[in-house]
């Protein structure tokens, strides 16, 4: 199925996806702008984990609220609700920032994050809404190649506007592109938690009953554990501003974090886009890339903890994004297609919770290991290529016990 076909046939679909463009663009000049603020704020390597976290642990400490919210609600409002709220709060970022509290942005950044802890499990749940069954994988695909574009665009222009007319205008930039984004989901029809099983009776929308859902469906279940297994390498993510300003001696500022950003970004565009196109969307073939997609970024943070200048970090920054790319759409693809509409809110609410869980405590182990007992961040690099090992050989466990007839699914 092609991109631009699924775009011209799924019109809800291409709102949704021309709001992720606007949200994703202004979500990463964020990004620079607020590692910039570290910058001036702090001289410790520890504050960049403790920013990195604020980014990523609300969004599990949303999840009990955020997956029963999903599966009893329009998630259209709540998608416009959130949008508003989170411009609101990027607002209060610059008013942290001029008043120099490292403490009020940080907080002011949780309480934004919470939002997004409603809105991207949400954004999740609704694309097998707005399209076809047969048009999940390229949907997938585009959303991934969304982030992956913006990441590379937003961050490139969000170093070199950072750098040329400073962090405030950078913030005030993403709380427009918030509520651009929520005016482009305002045309689209109500999106309720509603799935054919219930006309055999209510569905119960507790968290505890999502929780037994997965139980139940225990390969649904190894599915949505990918992205959390891929969060294992968060140290070495929390450390990528570290690397683009205290690594290599001839580089350093907004422009230098920029750069890593943007070659982060054109490495997930290849994963996401590119592999699906040269593999297809059959089931059986994505869960046969799961296990090399593991080891190519494994290799690339092993290639990251060896890099003697800033474009060899790129590098392995992008080949990272490869592997990534290619699991993001996966497993979002094969989850979407085993997950019935009524539970499809908790199961990605988990699924964000657990993934946010354990990048956040990577990123935190990452940031105590370097300032407190004297690991480079080389070190980090390293210990994380060794981790991400661990979930390529289980999914391979995982494909021997399903058997033959799952893996032709």
């Amino acid at each position: 199925m092609g991109y631009c076909q699924v775009l011209a046939e799924n019109r809800e679909f291409r709102r949704l996806w021309f709001a992720e463009v606007v949200s994703f663009l202004g979500d990463f000049f964020n990004t620079i702008a607020l590692y910039a603020a570290v910058v001036e704020l702090s001289s410790g390597t520890l504050a960049f984990s403790v920013v990195f976290v604020a980014k990523l642990l609300p969004v599990f400490l949303m999840t009990p609220i955020s997956g029963p919210l999903i599966d009893r609600v329009d998630r259209r409002k709540l998608m416009i609700v959130t949008d508003v709220a989170r411009a609101a709060c990027a607002l209060g970022l610059v008013v942290a920032y001029r008043m120099g509290s490292l403490w009020l942005l940080t907080t002011l950044l949780v309480v934004m994050v919470c939002f997004s802890g409603i809105f991207i499990p949400t954004k999740t749940a609704v694309i097998p809404q707005v399209t076809q069954q047969a048009h999940l994988g390229a949907a997938n695909a585009l959303s991934a190649a969304t982030w992956s574009v913006m990441l590379a665009l937003g961050a490139a222009a969000g170093g070199v506007v950072t750098a040329l007319v400073g962090i405030e205008p950078a913030l005030i930039f993403d709380a427009l592109t918030f509520l651009v984004s929520a005016g482009l989901l305002v045309p689209l029809p109500a999106l309720l938690p509603q799935s054919q099983g219930e006309s055999l009776g209510p569905v119960d929308r507790s968290f505890v009953a999502g929780l037994r859902y997965l139980r139940r469906h225990r390969y649904l279940s190894a599915i949505i554990s990918l992205k959390p297994c891929m969060a294992l390498g968060g140290g070495v993510l929390a450390m990528l501003p570290v690397f683009a300003t205290r690594v290599f001696s001839e580089v350093s500022g907004p422009g230098a974090i920029g750069l890593l950003y943007t070659a982060r970004g054109l490495g997930a565009l290849v994963g996401s886009l590119a592999v699906r196109k040269v593999l297809g969307d059959a089931p059986s073939t994505m869960r046969r890339v799961i296990s090399p997609a593991y080891v190519v970024v494994a290799t690339s943070w092993l290639a990251l903890s060896q890099a003697a200048t800033i474009w060899q970090a790129a590098a392995a920054y992008f080949f990272s994004a490869v592997g990534g790319g290619a699991l993001w759409v996966v497993s979002a693809t094969l989850s979407q297609l085993e997950s019935d509409n009524a539970y499809r809110g908790r199961v990605f609410a988990v699924e964000w919770g657990a993934l946010t869980l354990v990048m956040s405590v990577m990123a935190a182990l990452g940031g105590v290991l370097v300032e407190r007992y004297g690991w480079s961040v080389r070190d980090v690099a390293l210990g994380s290529a060794l981790l991400l090992a661990i979930p390529a050989l289980l999914w391979l466990g995982v494909l021997t016990l399903t058997g033959a007839s799952e893996a032709e699914r």
